[in-house]
């Protein structure tokens, strides 16, 4: 054992450690690394103390750093690929990673059944037809009957999913119109004139071709309707076969940048109506959008009411032309949105008004306008109808055959008319090579040549968040000098926003532009991942800065970068290829980003889940990101070797068995819960013996069974599992396995608190902020760590009876409790101060609510802490028609006892309050940073987390304000939440609430350790009860049992009982349930 700073190298304790025991030790310092003592994590000889999680927790927690020193040769690598792995991923097509499609696929089987049919039946009317013209029969004319032909469309029609075309229409109906209208004539040898009209020495004469001409055309326009249908259906939706596409003329190809007309669409008919849609008209608003900026100027279909074909359907046939927008200027990455509208008449309220039109949205459709190859989407799709619930400002559309019952659901018809040939967007010229030439004139200025109004006027622009929108002669200002700019890192998302258009003869400067621009900081450049930036060279420097994070902190911002997925453009971005390859490198970061993706997506299995699609339009609209994440889990998969996967997969068994116990324990009775959770928990253990594995909560933590006797759940509402896993070096692991919450919310507070923390401690402040880990592993589902040496409040207060939330002393006394002497009180009490102030400023940014006495917990040490954070964002707990939350953060009478030293307000309160104001402006110093993640976050589908939420932490982060001022606001809340006698009092209606609860697995008056019931008449009446001694016992680790002698009348020797303390706490609380206004001491 030896001391050493915390900036030293590994390198220096290794080669410390060699000299120490020279004669034990052979080599140099490189064939030699640490290892964390009971974890699988390893430090290398080129990397610092600092630069590890585990060294800064023992520091906080002060605990004595343990590692052991292994030789590199005796490293077992685990998950490490194979040559094994490489040959056999050598052969990896696309079609090994495509997930499946959510709609079942059509069969060319079934198909083809039906098109033979019609052939058969067109070919009935077809000879028929022949024989008439031929032979003048007129008995041959119940042939001409076109219900045959017309049953085996409708037929064609139902296969793509009850999709009449209006081309299908108009060929059905004139194949009709001809077989009905046939009038007998005697045959010719070739076309017979026939006069029409006549109109003074005019006459208008028609040819009559022969029936079976006329009836083999219409039969033909029959055809290629029917083709036309299948072609655009298996462009949208999943099929199992290949379609040959119907022979065109070579064509040539233009280029997007030299077509001048307007961007035309066409939009046909809108099928498969919902059976809940009454109203009396829809009409369909169309827009460009260009990331979530809109391109141009929307435009309006005529509105269309319900008609009947074989199907219901409205039919627009409505040619929309955005005339503010040319296709010379739509951006590579836009996307057309079509947004539906159902409109009803209401009937006016007063006589002589006019009639109220209520509009209401009913959902959007969407299409990107050109491929990942730059080419221009032409010719006819459907495309199937999003629920309004799904921003539909946020980009890319949604890829076609993704969407959830889109077999079933509203489609829409568009056509985009054919431009004459095969339309590109333009290469680009690479932003270096524009910067080098001489066609560049953008080149920087200096700034010190504007004048000093100008310089604080660009100043007071660029500090802003990147969600404050400046005003139109801010932004004008902004990028006309934005030449004076390059050497501000921060100015750069800006001005991109700030840019007139993103067209391709735009696209030159504003590249060359990107790539002479001041290198952004990593974390900084996560910003320009946001939604509103699409363009492809944007994100790609914005990845290019992000590679020079270390892999631990690019673990601590990982799932930002997984929603960012979600917005680029396509599959295969920039952001994907980082993101695997250092999956590929780092086995830390491929198990948190596989933890991310497949909490993210359905099924015990998500890789090669194909469960039953949601229902909900929530459900629904979240789906649209299902197939990429899909895809990326399975690419991670790919590329991980038959190690990892096997890691993974056993990580999903383990995650299965305790979801599947988690559910047995919560259907079984109360009184045999105990009993199922010992019996599954037998199996788990088992089955973990032959196969270890890891925990969904670090690749560390290894584990290779469970220690069932001690595993109970705690007895709320969602029964939570409290589990001893078995480290396979030494020890106990504790986790709680939780089913019925959303443990994302959970999880993005305490990763914004983490960093948080690391802001600070880069500042030189240690507020001593404890954090635990907490992982989703599927919807309402996950593991949360287990934070040892622990205790709520609400226990420690009810120590001093029912109404201890009221008393000032019950903090004070448990820490002196469990810290006798001076010296450790005195840690304890700076350490409960420091993470009061720190816990006050997160939880007052982040709108923590719901904030009672059992989700405030305090450490042995003194470090107070906060854990579960299912209401957050300023969505405050309810009481009746009571606001819970009242005061800004949780600060109580009882804390500043701790704080203070006593009842009187002292010096030590004062410092307090230094550190809080200190803390809230080192947060609002790198508040950008916090709306960014929050921003990137505001599509991942947790509750209350939207684009437009950024708003409340930006609010809270009171950016009007000095630091000054901020630090004075920030002293006002302290007072206030300190005088505000409502959180006690909730304190006290949560003990009412909670104190029937006892133990971890029962309730009642039994207790959980002999759960039945004991009377007087059957035992006899206790006498005298007392501790007649302990015993020392290990189950592995020590702990005592209590020799109890119990006395009781007409028994002449006595009874001895052997308890535990748990035991003896649980009993306390019994006694306090039964006598709620007696002090019961512990």
């Amino acid at each position: 054992m030896f001391t050493c700073d915390v900036s030293s190298t590994v390198e220096h304790v290794i080669l410390h450690v060699v000299c120490e025991l020279e004669g034990d030790f052979r080599g140099n310092v490189n064939e030699y690394v640490l290892k964390v003592w009971g974890l699988a994590e390893y430090f290398t000889s080129h990397t610092f103390l600092s630069d590890y999680e585990y060294i800064h927790q023992c520091i906080k927690l002060e605990q004595d750093v343990e590692l052991s020193i292994l030789q590199v040769d005796q490293l077992t690598r685990p998950l490490a690929r194979t040559a094994q792995d490489d040959k056999r991923d050598g052969a990896l097509s696309l079609e090994d990673l495509l997930p499946n499609e959510p709609v079942h696929p059509i069969s060319y089987d079934s198909l083809i059944i039906l098109l033979e049919t019609l052939e058969r039946e067109m070919e009935k009317v077809q000879t028929a037809a022949s024989q008439m013209c031929g032979q003048h029969v007129p008995g041959l004319m119940p042939q001409l009957q076109a219900k045959g032909v017309v049953q085996a469309v409708k037929a064609i029609c139902a296969l793509m999913g009850n999709v009449e075309t209006q081309d299908i229409t108009e060929s059905v109906e004139s194949f009709e119109s001809v077989c009905l209208q046939f009038i007998p004539a005697p045959p010719t040898d070739g076309l017979r004139p026939e006069i029409v009209n006549e109109d003074g020495d005019y006459s208008v004469v028609r040819v009559r071709r022969p029936l079976a001409d006329v009836i083999a055309t219409n039969c033909d326009l029959i055809r290629d309707a029917v083709h036309g249908l299948i072609e655009t259906y298996c462009h949208a939706f999943r099929v199992d076969f290949q379609l040959n596409s119907r022979a065109e003329l070579p064509t040539s190809t233009k280029q997007s940048s030299s077509i001048l007309d307007s961007v035309l669409i066409h939009v046909g008919g809108l099928h498969r109506l919902l059976s809940g849609w009454n109203q009396d008209e829809f009409q369909l608003v169309a827009q460009i959008y260009h990331g979530t900026r809109p391109v141009g100027l929307p435009v309006l279909s005529r509105s269309a009411s319900r008609s009947k074909g074989f199907y219901d359907r409205v039919l627009f046939d409505s040619w929309m032309s955005i005339e503010s927008t040319s296709v010379c200027m739509l951006p590579r990455e836009a996307r057309l949105v079509l947004v539906l509208y159902g409109r009803t008449m209401q009937p006016p309220e007063n006589s002589g008004e006019e009639p109220r039109i209520n509009e209401v949205e009913l959902g959007w459709f969407a299409m990107q306008c050109f491929n990942f190859e730059g080419v221009m989407a032409q010719g006819s799709f459907l495309l199937p109808l999003w629920p309004a619930v799904a921003d539909k400002r946020l980009g890319p559309a949604p890829s076609p055959g993704i969407r959830p019952h889109g077999d079933i659901d509203p489609v829409l018809w568009v056509e985009l008319p054919d431009l004459g040939g095969r339309v590109v967007f333009p290469s680009q010229v690479n932003g270096s090579e524009k910067m080098k030439s001489q066609t560049y004139s953008g080149a920087p200025h200096e700034w010190s040549s504007l004048d000093p109004n100008t310089q604080q006027q660009l100043l007071n622009i660029i500090e802003q968040d990147t969600f404050t929108m400046p005003a139109v002669e801010d932004r004008e200002v902004l990028w006309e000098k934005r030449h004076y700019l390059f050497h501000m890192p921060q100015a750069l998302p800006k001005v991109l926003l700030a840019a007139h258009s993103w067209d391709w003869a735009c696209l030159g400067d504003l590249h060359a532009m990107l790539h002479m621009w001041s290198p952004m900081e990593p974390v900084s450049a996560m910003q320009l991942l946001l939604p509103c930036f699409p363009d492809l060279d944007v994100r790609h420097m914005a990845v290019k800065w992000l590679r020079s994070l270390g892999s631990d902190e690019l673990v601590d911002y990982l799932p930002q970068l997984v929603q960012a997925l979600k917005h680029e453009t396509w599959e295969a971005s920039p952001l994907a290829y980082f993101l695997l390859e250092r999956a590929l490198t780092s086995p830390r970061v491929a198990h948190h980003l596989y933890w991310l993706l497949a909490q993210a997506l359905p099924g015990e299995f998500p890789q090669n889940s194909s469960e039953s699609a949601p229902e909900d339009d929530v459900g629904i609209g979240e789906s649209r990101y299902h197939r990429r994440l899909q895809l990326m889990l399975r690419a991670l998969f790919a590329i991980s070797g038959e190690a990892l996967r096997g890691r993974f997969l056993a990580q999903q068994l383990l995650v299965k068995n305790m979801y599947e116990i988690a559910g047995n324990v919560k259907a079984s009775k109360e009184s045999l819960r105990l009993k199922v959770l010992t019996r599954d928990l037998e199996q788990l253990h088992h089955s973990l013996e032959e196969a270890p594995t890891c925990l969904p909560l670090s690749p560390g933590l290894e584990v290779r069974g469970v220690q069932v006797r001690t595993c109970s759940y705690f007895p709320s509402y969602t029964l939570p599992l409290k589990i001893n896993f078995l480290s396979t070096e030494t020890g106990i692991i504790p986790a709680i396995f939780k089913v019925g919450e959303d443990l994302q919310q959970d999880m993005l507070t305490i990763q914004m608190v983490r960093i948080m923390d690391k802001l600070w401690l880069k500042e030189g402040i240690d507020l001593k902020m404890v954090t635990f880990s907490c992982v989703p592993t599927g919807h309402k589902r996950g593991m949360i760590e287990m934070v040892t040496d622990a205790e709520t409040l609400r226990k420690i207060q009810v120590e001093l009876g029912l109404t201890g939330s009221f008393k000032d002393r019950s903090i004070a006394e448990w820490l002196a409790k469990h810290n006798p002497s001076a010296l450790e009180y005195e840690r304890a009490v700076e350490n409960f101060t420091a993470s009061c102030a720190g816990y006050s400023v997160a939880t007052y940014i982040l709108g923590i609510c719901d904030r009672h006495n059992d989700n405030i917990m305090l450490k042995t040490s003194g470090h107070l802490f906060h854990i579960d954070f299912g209401k957050f964002l300023g969505d405050a707990q309810m009481f009746g028609n009571f606001k819970r939350d009242r005061t800004p953060f949780v600060l109580t009478s009882d804390m500043a006892y701790v704080i203070n030293g006593g009842d009187k307000p002292s010096a030590k309160f004062h410092h307090f309050v230094d550190l809080c104001c200190t803390a809230f402006n080192v947060v609002r110093r790198h508040g950008s940073l916090l709306l960014n993640l929050f921003g990137l976050m505001g599509s991942s589908g947790i509750p209350g987390v939207t684009h437009d939420t950024v708003r409340y932490v930006q609010k809270a982060l009171l950016p009007e304000l000095s630091n000054p001022e901020a630090a004075a606001t920030f002293a006002r809340m302290i007072e206030s939440s300190l005088r505000s006698w409502f959180t006690q009092f909730n304190f006290f209606l949560h003990n009412l609430a909670q104190l029937r609860f006892t133990g971890d697995h029962n309730d009642g008056n039994v207790l959980s350790f002999v759960p039945r019931t004991y009377t007087m008449q059957q035992e006899g009446r206790i006498l005298s009860v007392g501790v007649y001694g302990y015993q020392k016992r290990y189950d592995p680790e020590k702990y005592y049992v209590y020799i109890v002698k119990v006395e009781r009348a007409n028994q002449p020797d006595p009874t001895y009982l052997f308890r535990s303390y748990k035991e003896f706490c649980e009993f306390h609380q019994k006694l306090c349930l039964l006598f709620p206004l007696a002090k019961c001491y512990r």
